[in-house]
């Protein structure tokens, strides 16, 4: 019994670690379950092996499970055990499973031995359902204490005398939001939601441990659920609000493009009269949408009728540079930010400083010294030849944007990618549509299941001998290694966690 138990904290600490992974999404938890008809099967045959050896010591069977199983669990925890970051969440869900597994270790010495026996079989092979129904038990506790600190965030916030600025979109809200911060800081005591925790907690932590006499608050503000976007602005009340995109992402949860446009509206919709809007002219759906708003918005874009454009643009693999009309003056901006939709990402900053009179002069300072972002467009030496760092997250648009940055690159372009997830029905289409985009590649390098991908790379006529397959990551960035050659530049587009491949391919 006692090897039972160790065995069964061992997935735990897997399962564990896989939902703070997920971000402690249940839902998303339910999804990425590894259930399948061949676990369902094994059960049963378990089950009827244990019966049938009812008359035998029942325990050789059960302890050779285990040690079959061992191995994999294993190995799994001390990889998960690296990136588990011991929370006080994290600790009451531990306190619960030891009250669990004390109370069935109790029951286990009551039970007839062969339901003993079933009910042990059951939580090692159906182990994530056992896991789900602890989240499940724990939930309304944690939504209590979650309700409780979101308050304290809130009269906080009420209480601050500065300027609140919101930033969302399908993509680009953490490029903006650092950029804004570079620029506003040129001027004004700023603070911003850390790195990209953009959901009702991540703004709430901010807010209660950094949040004191800054002149200007910089909120990222990321939804996958109708109605969040609303609930984040009467949380935050901005004053000042940019809708960076609309595109194809958590298409599995909002199950439509005009749902995630109507969702992004929503911090327009909310800006007070005396506040102002800026939204991505150039976005198609953007550019469509009827607005009815109570404050003054600016049009910001590089190819359509915006007010505030961009011209006389320069993109290489250098960096890029371009001119703005700034009230009566041509103002020229540099940067070392790759692609076009860094430009744009730079007018909304720009936008923003001359909109709250930050000196033009220090706004180019600003944006000629800022950085990329770790993992998000960010180009740095790999071996022989350079690499394109776009691996925090990807969706077809921000794919399709990172290949015409890899096309301006000199020497040969390689490519590494697992494709996309959450975009529910639309995710064979869109990995199609992405199969046929980076057919000009010299070498490609799959991750997983890519097999949407292969039949777009299939249509444009692509010689399948330059792409390579591999099961992760880790081993297609080794087999790169081989491959890369000096002047050649590589592109990493997306790095799904393996536990979510799978998910993707279900889903789609």
């Amino acid at each position: 019994m006692i090897a039972v138990l160790i065995y069964w904290n061992l997935l735990s600490i897997d399962d564990i670690c896989f939902f703070q992974k997920i971000h402690y999404q249940k839902d998303r938890y339910l999804d990425t379950m590894d259930l399948t008809i061949k676990d369902l099967i094994g059960m049963i045959l378990l089950s009827g092996i244990v019966i049938l050896l009812e008359a035998y010591d029942i325990a050789i069977l059960y302890y050779l499970v285990i040690l079959m199983m061992l191995p994999a669990a294993i190995k799994n925890t001390k990889v998960y055990q690296e990136k588990l970051k011991i929370t006080k969440r994290i600790m009451r869900l531990f306190a619960l499973i030891i009250i669990l597994d004390i109370t069935f270790f109790c029951l286990s010495l009551v039970l007839w031995e062969i339901l003993n026996q079933l009910l042990m079989l059951f939580m090692m092979i159906f182990h994530h359902f056992v896991f789900y129904l602890y989240i499940w038990i724990t939930d309304p506790i944690e939504t209590s204490i979650r309700k409780s600190y979101v308050l304290k965030a809130k009269k906080k916030c009420d209480r601050f005398e500065g300027i609140k600025i919101g930033i969302t979109g399908s993509y680009g809200k953490t490029s903006i939001k650092n950029l804004v911060y570079d620029v506003l800081s040129m001027k004004y005591l700023c603070l911003k939601t850390r790195a990209s925790y953009n959901n009702e907690m991540g703004i709430t932590k901010t807010i209660l441990e950094e949040m004191s006499d800054q002149e200007v608050f910089i909120c990222e503000m990321g939804a996958d659920h109708m109605h969040e976007i609303e609930d984040l602005c009467t949380f935050v009340e901005p004053v000042i609000g940019i809708v960076s995109a609309v595109g194809p992402q958590h298409l599995s949860t909002f199950k439509s493009i005009e749902n995630i446009l109507h969702e992004k509206m929503k911090l327009l919709e909310s800006l007070p009269e005396q506040g102002m809007g800026f939204f991505n002219f150039d976005n198609f759906y953007l550019h469509e949408q009827e607005m009815n708003l109570v404050c003054e918005v600016t049009r910001v874009g590089l190819h359509s009728a915006a007010q505030l454009k961009a011209i006389h643009l320069v993109c290489d693999h250098l960096g890029s540079q371009f001119d703005v009309m700034l009230g009566d003056h041509l103002v020229h901006f540099s940067t070392i930010l790759l692609g076009e939709h860094n430009i744009l990402n730079c007018l909304f900053a720009i936008g923003v400083g001359y909109y709250l009179k930050v000196d033009p002069v220090l706004i180019q300072m600003a944006i000629a010294c800022a950085k990329p972002i770790e993992h998000r467009m960010e180009l740095k030496p790999f071996y022989k030849g350079m690499c394109i760092d776009n691996a925090y997250n990807s969706n077809p648009e921000s794919a399709r944007i990172s290949l015409e940055v890899l096309k301006m690159m000199p020497g040969r372009h390689l490519l590494v990618t697992p494709g996309f997830i959450d975009l529910g029905e639309l995710h064979g289409y869109y990995s199609q549509v992405f199969g046929t985009q980076m057919a000009f590649c010299e070498k490609i390098v799959l991750v997983g299941e890519c097999s949407d991908i292969v039949t777009g790379l299939k249509e444009a006529g692509y010689d399948m001998e330059n792409v390579a397959y591999c099961a992760t990551m880790k081993d297609a960035l080794i087999l790169m290694r081989t491959m890369i050659e000096e002047g050649d530049t590589m592109l990493i587009e997306n790095d799904i966690p393996e536990v979510l491949m799978n998910a993707s391919e279900k889903k789609a």
